[in-house]
């Protein structure tokens, strides 16, 4: 069983004719074309929410700190750092030493500006204000040297400021602070930068970037020599414009999953085990996922678990029926809980609706009542936030690469809802688990990375699922992967 290929829909003829005459047009060798699915909401760091705007981001401004594909803390304009104080204390001062860079204009990007821009960011309206409360001010005693007040852990402020809201802001976009400043952004169409001459690391001299919220425009435009490259739906793998040299596959950052409402008093442990052992995942992500998925490892990709447990880590729940319906007997509502319709929701599209689908067929085998429920996306994250629903198809995308961002806040007691905990769980280990990572000054995270699967594990708050890979679908002119990194 498998998604045919999207039909051409009447939008699609028209975008078609649209670029008919664009296809035919000669490329400038300056010049990269990528696809963007939507409009990035804001090219403010402040306001980045969504991947559109992260994806543009990372051109315009830099970080202090980045992290690579392991998690790890890597230097970006900071070349070095060094914490004064002691472990105990209240407030400390990490000391950093800054690169030497210059923005699009050739103005250097100093002290100055990167403490403005980290007082804007603690100071300023905006959804990611509260995660960088720990800041609470700065100095720079020299043009290259910066001392942030800070409290906690040295391992979260690190990672924080590798984020990218915390981007460092030196003025419009047009100014250009990264390796490229921007030339022009037309809404719900294009954005094109420029690279910043005063900077190495630009893969091309300009950039496009059209926003395509239809796959199957994209195709057509990558078909035509008009794209270098687009993300692409598994659906549309066997369109006739895509051949599978021109596919490269990687490993996905992210996770789909259900969410057991844990504020629900049946759903106890043995409910949630059931469940989990009910899931045939792999039949599921071999058949609708074409293969181009990996069964997750508790709440992580296998390639993000095997990071801090090393090769050949076990899925925790392999499908297994008679256990399903042996820990389902001695759940603490059964059997009344095979009387109870469960509402089992998801988002609306296609591709969503069909993963449910599957998903429910097995928890209806094994004799529980489940209507599907399909909705809006806004909705959906709405009426979940107010604890509504019993099981939530979800995905979460992580922001950095590395565990945590698998773990805190998607279980931490105090991030319930829409601040990332969206099956409410909570467990004293767990907050234990959660504290010392908080707090600690070590870089090395992997004996608490594997003490939370363990709990995570025993405890199952989410049907485990799959990690989709990440499918792209790359022109001939694009040499190196890494360009591909955003």
């Amino acid at each position: 069983m498998f998604f045919p290929p999207q039909p051409f829909s009447l939008a699609f003829l028209v975008l078609s004719l649209l670029f008919y005459g664009c296809g035919k047009q000669e490329r400038s060798p300056d010049e990269l074309i990528f696809s963007l699915s939507s409009d990035p909401i804001s090219l403010d760091p402040i306001q980045s929410t969504d991947l559109s705007s992260r994806i543009a981001l990372k051109y315009l401004y830099p970080n202090l700190f980045t992290l690579d594909d392991k998690g790890r803390i890597a230097f970006a304009l900071a070349k070095s750092f060094r914490v004064i104080g002691n472990s105990g204390d209240r407030n400390r001062i990490l000391e950093i030493r800054l690169e030497v860079r210059k923005d699009s204009q050739g103005n250097p990007i100093d002290a100055g500006i990167v403490l403005s821009s980290l007082d804007r960011l603690r100071n300023s309206s905006g959804p990611k204000r509260s995660s960088y409360s720990f800041l609470k001010g700065g100095t720079a005693p020299d043009p290259m040297t910066i001392r942030l007040v800070f409290e906690g852990g040295l391992r979260e402020a690190l990672e924080k400021l590798s984020l990218p809201q915390a981007s460092i802001y030196c003025g419009p976009p047009e100014k250009g602070c990264g390796p490229y400043a921007l030339v022009e952004w037309k809404r719900n169409n294009f954005i094109r930068l420029r690279a910043n001459e005063n900077q190495s690391g630009a893969v091309s001299p300009f950039l496009l970037f059209r926003i395509l919220p239809q796959a199957t425009t994209g195709i057509f435009l990558y078909a035509k020599g008009q794209l270098d490259q687009m993300r692409l739906p598994n659906f549309l793998l066997r369109n006739k414009n895509v051949r599978e040299e021109s596919v490269l596959v990687r490993k996905g950052g992210g996770v789909q999953y259900v969410a057991i409402n844990a504020k629900q008093p049946c759903f106890d442990k043995n409910f949630r085990k059931a469940l989990n052992y009910a899931v045939d995942k792999r039949k599921i992500l071999n058949i609708l996922l074409e293969g181009k998925a990996e069964v997750a490892v508790g709440p992580f990709p296998q390639s993000v678990a095997e990071g801090f447990t090393g090769k050949g880590i076990a899925e925790p729940y392999p499908y297994d029926p008679n256990l399903a319906v042996e820990f389902l007997r001695k759940s603490s509502c059964y059997p009344e809980i095979l009387s109870r319709e469960l509402d089992f929701r998801m988002r609306g599209d296609e591709e969503n609706q069909a993963n449910g689908a599957a998903i429910v067929r097995y928890l209806r085998d094994l004799g529980l009542k489940v209507r599907i429920h399909p909705m809006e996306k806004a909705s959906l994250y709405k009426e979940n936030g107010e604890e509504k629903g019993d099981l939530t198809l979800l995905f979460w995308y992580a922001d950095f690469p590395g565990a945590w961002n698998f773990v805190d806040p998607l279980f931490a007691g105090d991030r319930f809802g829409n601040a990332g905990n969206r099956s409410f769980y909570k467990s004293e280990e767990m907050e234990s688990v959660l504290h010392r990572s908080r707090t600690t000054d070590s870089l090395d995270g992997h004996r608490l990375e594997k003490e939370s699967l363990e709990i995570l594990s025993e405890d199952a708050p989410w049907i485990f699922l799959w990690s989709p890979y990440e499918l792209h679908l790359v022109a001939e002119r694009l040499k190196s992967e890494s360009i591909l990194s955003h």
